[in-house]
């Protein structure tokens, strides 16, 4: 072959080197070439590339302020026209576009070198990069691996810094890369490998005993083994996913491209979720029309691909479609998954293809997920010469858009096999399905389960919350012989089904959507009718931490997954008996109080009139006989008058919280504002001299006693006219609603109190200030918490040292403006 003939443009555009070919026309460089692997490494084209000034189509990230990329490759380039020598470049870390437009961090280790003519002059810059992003970047890799990808990656970032490194150290820290890589890759494959063997024994003597039909199995164990093999099948598919994973970054990967009528494949991929969409009635529609001619496909990945994204579409739909549609084009064939789902955030979408990348706070059918789904179809996509974007709009739906270049000339040659591919589709495509079935609406589900042992009219009901079906029926199994059982799949259906029946007890997993377990702990304790419910939380977090988070929440217990059935069933049975004993002491309590009450309304009534016959004595005795008396005389009567008042004044509190017990509660709607803006004139009629900034918001509305409520708010707002200072010029009270707590409240700035003293605030009689600071009877507190009590409501307190108060208050069926 003569020189003639040979393409060299050919051979450099499919250099696997990332190159590309300046003009040395400073200071545009303006690029004339560049092989596909630069096009690949930039998401650009030639058409974006080629007559272009370098940095015009590559400025630095506007939005890093410490970039420095353009500056320090500009100054390289100069250096080779003014030396015609070539430039070896530190590490760089110099952000490009990715295929949506969107910066992405990127790491170099650029060279550049002068091609010069025959006179010497410099005709030609050839601008070689490397891109070692995933070396400084290796600390995502397992725990394992950690310590050993941190040490890289600050090796790197260390050889950044030092502009006098040489080409050679860069080549050797790539060298400890690729190892790093293979030990990565062989721990991946080797654990994948090690999770099969026993899986496969678990498998394997399950599926034979639910296929035995000569020693048939009873319908309980059938269902426990249905579970186990459901559930191994869920750990399998994960597992697989690992395995895919290792193999891809090795390079291992086994790849068959043939040709396949690809709308007929997707048609059926995608029709097997047919039943799932029909069960909790969301529309399938399948537009996938004939196309004209045979598209190269790997078919085992294409079972990875279209089924990944349908029940990924399907996870966060709940009302509404999941399109998916085939069209044909001249050189491509595109496929798109579409839905009417929840949408992604649009500073979510950048992210939305990262391997372990999670949207926070979505809302799905489920809760479960590992985040290498999507990382897993972009990867295989890749791997067919096509692309994949995504298009979202919060609370409107999500469109996953694939294009496949038609025929083979994009594939490696040992890949592609003439042969049309017939074969049937696998399991794998099956475990989706599969999984995808256990996601259901957001319904109440009640079952009871007739129990082997003697049952009595008190069973007690358990309510079971997780988004997981498999562990809501094994839950449901192991308690409906011993409890009437309810089952919801997260936190929001669970307090629906609270609301039509209070249950004995609550087992509840953390992580769910839309409400998860923390906030269902939160809702039922700030409820006055569930506070005291018992609460068992399950997680797979474990570790002390986790356990005191959950119990720090307001729950009674916490459970860490995997756990017994001895010991669910033991938590359970306590839990529920210690509610009983204290729903009986409750209940006597209660009768105590009544009794109390009585006693309280009866003397405290017997009172008045000695105390009034003694205030009038010592009245008269003054004004009689104020002549005889020395100071001291008159100062003793004085004392005793106002010690008469003190006294009245807790006579009439009593009598007041006796009063609270007997009263006939009248619930209307009541406006609350102009309640306390009453109560706030009278206070400053009384003492004009206070000067107390009062803001009261406007329309505030709730639903009680009138006169309970007039109690209730002429106490807060007393105690806090009481308690404010002059802190910073003013003392200043605020009635509201705080509505990430479901309740009123009454703000001052003044004393404050120790929060560790803050049980002792609604008990009768106790003080958390001397008599001397603040005057008071110590019950007013109390007369509030048994109005509140009375009207189903509730009362507690915020508060720090010199820092002011926060009293809050509940009522329910309240509503607010």
């Amino acid at each position: 072959m003569t020189k003639s003939e040979i393409d060299f443009q050919l051979l450099f555009e499919q250099s696997p080197e990332v190159l590309l070919v300046l003009l040395p026309d400073a200071p545009q460089y303006t690029m004339i070439a560049a092989t596909r692997a630069r096009l690949l490494a930039t998401h650009t084209t030639v058409d974006q590339v080629i007559g272009r000034g370098l940095f015009e189509l590559f400025p630095d990230n506007p939005d890093d302020g410490e970039a420095s990329g353009t500056a320090n490759l500009r100054a390289s380039l100069d250096r080779v026209l003014a030396t015609r020598a070539a430039d070896t470049m530190a590490v760089q870390k110099y952000d490009i576009r990715d295929a949506n437009g969107n910066f992405m961090s990127k790491y170099w280790s650029p060279k550049n070198i002068p091609v010069l003519s025959e006179t010497g002059e410099v005709r030609y810059i050839l601008h070689r990069v490397e891109d070692v992003t995933e070396l400084v970047q290796a600390n995502e890799l397992g725990e394992t691996l950690r310590g050993r990808s941190s040490a890289m990656e600050r090796e790197v970032i260390q050889r950044s810094r030092e502009l006098a490194e040489s080409i050679r150290e860069l080549r050797a820290a790539n060298l400890k890369l690729a190892e790093l890589d293979t030990a990565k890759t062989a721990f991946f494959s080797n654990i994948s490998h090690e999770f099969r063997t026993p899986l496969t024994l678990m498998l394997a003597p399950i599926e034979d005993a639910l296929a035995d039909h000569a020693e048939p199995l009873s319908s309980i164990h059938r269902q426990r083994l249905q579970l186990a093999r459901d559930n191994s099948l869920r750990l399998l598919k994960l597992v697989n996913t690992l395995l895919d994973f290792s193999r891809l970054e090795s390079g291992r990967v086994q790849a068959n491209y043939a040709p396949t009528d690809i709308a007929a494949f997707t048609t059926e991929l995608a029709a097997m979720f047919q039943s799932a969409a029909d069960r909790v009635d969301i529309r399938l529609d399948i537009d996938c029309p004939t196309v004209s001619e045979p598209v190269w496909i790997d078919r085992e990945m294409w079972e990875k691909i279209i089924p990944n994204l349908v029940s990924n579409a399907f996870k966060f739909t709940f009302t509404g479609e999941i399109t998916v549609r085939l069209r044909e084009y001249a050189e491509c064939v595109v496929i798109e998954v579409a839905d009417t789902g929840i949408g992604i955030p649009e500073i979510e979408l950048p992210r939305i293809f990262e391997r372990f990348y999670r949207v926070t706070g979505s809302k799905g059918r489920t809760h479960e997920g590992t985040g290498i789904g999507l990382s897993l179809v972009r990867e295989l996509v890749q791997l067919h010469g096509g692309h994949i974007t995504v298009e979202s709009i919060v609370d409107r739906g999500t469109c996953f858009r694939i294009e496949i270049p038609k025929g083979h000339k994009h594939l490696p040659n040992n890949t592609v096999t003439m042969a049309a591919s017939e074969a049937e589709v696998s399991h794998h495509t099956v475990s989706y399905v599969t999984e995808a079935a256990y996601w259901n609406n957001n319904t109440i589900v009640e079952e009871t389960i007739a129990a082997s042992e003697p049952q009595d009219s008190c069973r007690a009901r358990v309510l079971i919350v997780d988004d997981n079906n498999s562990l809501r029926e094994y839950i449901a199994m192991l308690l409906t012989p011993h409890y009437d059982t309810v089952v919801v799949n997260d936190g929001l259906a669970a307090l629906e089904a609270i609301k039509a029946q209070r249950p004995d007890i609550v087992v509840s997993d953390v992580m769910m959507p839309r409400l998860d377990g923390f906030g269902l702990v939160r809702a039922l304790r700030a409820d006055s009718n569930t506070t005291t419910l018992p609460i068992i939380l399950l997680s797979a977090r474990a570790g002390d931490n986790a356990a005191i988070e959950g119990l720090d929440a307001g729950a009674d217990d916490y459970l860490v997954k995997p756990f017994s059935a001895r010991e669910l069933l033991a938590r359970v049975r306590t839990h529920v008996e210690l509610a009983r004993m204290r729903h009986t002491l409750i209940e006597e309590l209660e009768h105590a109080n009544s009794e109390l009450d009585a006693f309280s309304y009866s003397v405290s009534h017997d009172l008045r009139a000695p105390m009034r016959i003694i205030d009038n004595l010592s009245a008269a005795l003054g004004e009689d006989y104020a002549a005889k008396l020395d100071g001291n005389g008159r100062r003793f009567i004085e004392q005793i008058r106002s010690q008469v008042q003190r006294v009245f004044t807790l006579i009439d509190a009593l009598l007041d919280l006796a009063r609270i017990a007997r009263a006939t509660i009248a619930p209307i709607s009541v406006d609350i504002s102009a309640l306390a803006n009453t109560i706030v004139n009278d206070l400053r009629i009384a003492q004009p001299e206070r000067k107390v900034v009062v803001d009261i918001d406007k329309g505030l509305q709730a639903y009680g006693d009138r006169q309970l409520l007039s109690v209730v708010l002429t106490n807060l707002i007393g105690n806090a006219w009481k308690f404010t200072t002059q802190k910073n010029g003013h003392a200043r009270i605020v009635v509201s609603y705080a509505a990430d707590q479901c309740a009123f409240f009454v703000r001052d700035n003044g004393a404050g109190f120790d929060m560790t003293q803050a049980n002792r605030l609604f008990v009768p009689f106790q003080r958390l200030h001397s008599t001397s600071e603040f005057a008071g009877t110590g019950i007013g507190l109390t007369t509030v918490r048994r109005a509140l009590e009375r009207q189903g409501g509730s009362i507690w307190a915020e508060a720090a040292v010199n820092e002011g108060a926060t009293f809050y208050f509940s009522l329910p069926n309240s509503a607010h403006n």
